[in-house]
């Protein structure tokens, strides 16, 4: 009998373990990544994710999908965050540069700690209005020190996919035409090198066509070969200083060499019990979230009802981000080289005085239509003064051996008019030298010391990432609901919200009667961000994922 039921046994685990692998892989082909119309590719919901081992969320299916390859042949949370990087340098070429900025906090389930590696461009003191980017610097950091898989191996899919060409989908033509054409990198349309890229038959490669990029495949094959100094004191590197130089910027080979990532601790705070972590300055993310958390914490969200049926929990809302943002704007700046109070903004007595502050400022009486004063018109467009023309990506993994990383790169690097074998250098300089000052807002919620949350938006994210956050711990919506109910920006114009549509007449009615305008982003925006958000269930043990419908994010897990 007992020989019996351990038979039983192993042949009910040996069919669950074929029946659990053979789905996963018809899950991997079912997402046809060649078909331009396929919904993974597009706008639009997305599917929950929820698997036993590990779990991956970015902004791509195809980046998805190459780190969760990784994570199936024994590679950790860093190998996979950072394959999926290098794919959507080309998959995502429209939103990030080799040449650009990244950010990430890493927990490490050896030692039990957390790290925040910081390779956000800075700018060289004579040339403040360049700046190096730190994408490749930053990714072999983190890989050195906590990476288990070969430099290379972290380009092979990225190359792969540069040689083949990426299929366009209509987010990524739209986005071209309209920056290309018109907008952020309207200054390389002289540029014949960066024109033949973008334009290989004169026009740009139309959705639903291989967008080839050899010119990016043999630049990241120098990388795999020669390292990540490449870009800054090999032959890439000289060719930005040349061009720089043509354009008028006084930056060296010395400057190229002289810049490095550094590895710093989390901003750390708490909200109604939960321990929460963020990207500490030069970014701004983690102390901007702190400190509207800090200011909320006085209040009884979940009483007056959800912001998108309470206007008066959608104006202390708004009251409190627009407080915070005027604060901590310009105040938040390189800690190398400026104090930043954060001890300040992140004291519960602190947050007290910026509660009582947004009492304060509330509104005295009744402005409704019908007392006789005019209703503010909603405004139904997008002012382009309030969207960003560039872009970046958000990456979350949690591996098999309770790693877990939260990891932002973007466009930041560079000076305009830049184009370099098939690298944009385009990104922002500053006025000043040092770091760029990024609204990188990744974050991790700890229970025991241990992640159960980790998340983060590309954008402008730390109000719509604190919006998010408030949904999940105030209102207790699960993160998919939280990541997909509206979102809103606030005070962008003196006593104006910009929102999505999905709220009702009675919020419209009642920020009138407070004296507030909306203006209509329509029912999904992506500038309000696009979520990346992976968590573990206390009770089950499992691990989901989830990506917001706002862009083209896919989770998958295993």
């Amino acid at each position: 009998m007992r020989n019996k039921r351990i038979y039983k046994t192993i042949l009910f685990l040996v069919i669950v373990t074929i029946v659990s692998t053979t789905l996963f892989a018809q899950q991997k082909r079912t997402y046809d990544l060649t078909d331009p119309a396929n919904p993974i590719l597009n706008q639009g919901p997305k599917k929950e994710a929820i698997g036993d081992k590990f779990m991956v969320s970015t902004q791509l299916a195809s980046s998805t999908m190459a780190a969760v390859e990784v994570l199936e042949n024994g590679g950790n949370a860093v190998d996979a965050a950072l394959t999926a990087l290098f794919v959507q340098q080309v998959h995502d070429y429209h939103m990030v540069f080799l040449f650009g900025s990244m950010s990430a906090i890493y927990y490490d389930a050896a030692s039990g700690k957390y790290y925040s590696i910081n390779a956000v461009a800075g700018s060289p003191a004579k040339a403040p209005k360049i700046s190096i980017g730190g994408t490749v610097r930053g990714a072999a950091m983190l890989a050195e020190r906590f990476g288990s898989r070969p430099w290379a191996s972290y380009f092979k899919s990225a190359i792969a996919a540069a040689e083949e060409g990426t299929i366009v989908t209509s987010f990524m033509y739209g986005l071209n035409f309209s920056l290309f054409e018109f907008g952020f990198l309207g200054d390389l349309r002289d540029h014949k090198e960066a024109r033949d890229f973008y334009m290989p038959d004169g026009f740009l490669v139309g959705v639903g066509q291989r967008w080839k990029m050899p010119a990016l495949a043999e630049t990241m094959r120098r990388i795999t070969s020669e390292g990540p100094d490449y870009m800054y004191t090999g032959e890439w590197g000289k060719k930005f200083v040349e061009a720089a130089k043509k354009k008028g910027h006084q930056i060296t080979m010395d400057d190229m060499e002289k810049y490095q990532p550094s590895w710093d601790d989390p901003v750390r705070f708490t909200y109604r019990g939960h321990e929460i972590l963020g990207s500490p300055p030069p970014d701004t993310g983690g102390l901007v979230v702190g400190y509207n958390l800090n200011i909320l914490e006085n209040f009884d969200l979940k009483s007056l009802g959800h912001y998108t049926e309470s206007s008066e929990c959608l104006e202390i809302l708004a009251r409190s981000f627009g407080r915070v943002a005027e604060e901590t704007s310009g105040a938040i700046r390189d800690p190398l080289t400026y104090n930043i109070p954060s001890k300040l903004w992140l004291s519960k007595e602190y947050g007290k005085m910026g509660a009582e502050f947004v009492r304060e400022t509330t509104l005295k009486i009744d402005l409704a239509p019908e007392k006789g004063i005019k209703e503010p018109a909603n405004v139904s467009r997008v002012d382009s003064r309030f969207t960003s023309e560039v872009g970046s990506d958000h990456i979350v993994v949690a591996d098999s051996q309770g790693n877990w990383i939260s990891l932002l790169h973007t466009i930041h690097g560079g000076a305009p008019g830049i184009f370099i074998d098939g690298v944009r250098a385009t990104g922002s300089g500053m006025e000043s030298r040092g770091r760029l000052i990024l609204p990188i807002s990744a974050i991790m919620i700890a229970k025991d010391g241990k992640p159960w949350l980790a998340m983060g938006t590309p954008g402008n994210p730390p109000q719509p990432v604190t919006e998010v956050l408030i949904n999940i711990l105030d209102f207790g919506m699960d993160p998919k609901d939280a990541a997909e109910a509206p979102r809103f920006w606030a005070f962008r114009e003196k006593d104006t919200i910009d929102m999505e549509s999905r709220i009702s007449d009675k919020i419209r009615k009642g920020l009138a009667a407070r004296g507030i305008r909306i203006k209509d982003l329509g029912d999904f925006n992506f500038h309000t961000g696009s979520m990346q958000i992976i968590w573990q269930d206390s009770k089950t043990g499992k691990i989901h994922g989830i990506t917001d419908p706002r862009r083209l994010g896919f989770a998958a897990g295993k």
